[in-house]
């Protein structure tokens, strides 16, 4: 079984949510009491120790919500100093120039969860010792400019063809996208703005959660 929630898979983005006029903390507990299970915390503007404090107020924002899981963008020291402050972290997501997948392990224990991005299936390999993996972008989106080209609900295909590990599907994702991206393989479905900067962040992710139950595809067995 998966360590990693299927379903709604939440991008707290810092920068997007102070330019909709949100506290991350705050759209992250909206997000989960509204049946999103999966938080990855990124905020790539700011400071390493701003990050620590923030990875600790989303911590503690969750601490009576629904069981959900925590992690952290890119960075194992601020997942490591926020454990040290008590917040329970679960994790950390890895891009191409962070950790390797193995280093970050290491560092945070057997027991954590461990993401990595991957643009297409000849990367799969770097993988080896993930829980899950990023497929994206699927489209092309502000919220992160230097991803590589555009996969498509095809790219997604491919990528959840050629593993066997949870695929997570991330870039420019709408409740609407829900259905295809289910159909082609994917285990969750990331999302940044479609939260973040709605003027409802709840309701929003509430939709989400609603329209990836309504997609449900019978389990198809690889």
């Amino acid at each position: 079984m998966s360590r990693l929630p299927d379903g709604v898979y939440l991008v707290l983005d810092a920068d997007v949510c102070a330019a909709a006029g949100h506290a991350p903390a705050a759209v992250a507990l909206a997000a989960v009491r509204a049946g999103v299970r999966t938080v990855q915390l990124r905020a790539k503007h700011a400071g390493v120790r701003d990050q620590v404090a923030l990875a600790v107020a989303v911590a503690d924002a969750l601490r009576d919500a629904p069981p959900a899981v925590l992690l952290v963008d890119d960075r194992a020291d601020v997942a490591l100093a926020a454990r040290s402050r008590g917040a329970r972290v679960d994790g950390v997501h890895v891009g191409r120039s962070d950790l390797e997948v193995a280093d970050a392990r290491a560092l945070l224990g057997p027991d954590a969860v461990v993401g990595v991005s991957v643009g297409r299936p000849g990367l799969l390999p770097e993988a080896a010792g993930a829980d899950y993996v990023g497929a994206g972008p699927v489209r092309l989106t502000p919220t992160k400019p230097e991803a590589g080209p555009a996969l498509g609900a095809d790219g997604v295909r491919a990528v959840a063809d050629a593993t066997a590990l949870p695929v997570v599907a991330i870039g420019g994702l709408s409740a609407a996208d829900a259905p295809t991206l289910r159909r082609a393989g994917a285990h969750a479905l990331a999302v940044v703005s479609a939260v973040c900067a709605a003027p409802d962040p709840g309701g929003a992710a509430a939709a989400l959660v609603d329209a990836w139950a309504r997609a449900a595809v019978p389990a198809v067995t690889r």
